[in-house]
């Protein structure tokens, strides 16, 4: 028999029936943050260039901060967005 090659609904990864999607553990969320928050602190002006700016503060840390607690996520969100902040104005 060959199989699907289109791949019908239940059986495309992450519908149902399908792998469940990552989700980045606690810990590494954290410990990404913290090393993002040190590289930004220690930084004079931004230390990545326009597109790594961007994958890291628009996509990785949204997506790290969503899978902590609200007062933790808001907590590290104001750390990172005052250094961002501090290497904007640097500019």
């Amino acid at each position: 028999m060959q199989p699907d090659l289109f791949g019908t609904p239940s059986s495309s990864p992450g519908l149902a029936g399908g792998p469940a999607a990552y989700v980045v553990p606690h810990a590494i969320a954290v410990n990404t943050l913290r090393k993002t928050l040190a590289t930004l602190t220690a930084a004079t002006r931004w230390p990545w260039d326009p597109d790594m700016k961007a994958a890291r503060m628009d996509r990785t840390v949204p997506k790290l901060l969503a899978v902590l607690p609200a007062d933790e996520a808001e907590h590290w969100s104001g750390l990172i967005a005052a250094q961002a902040a501090r290497l904007d104005a640097a500019i």
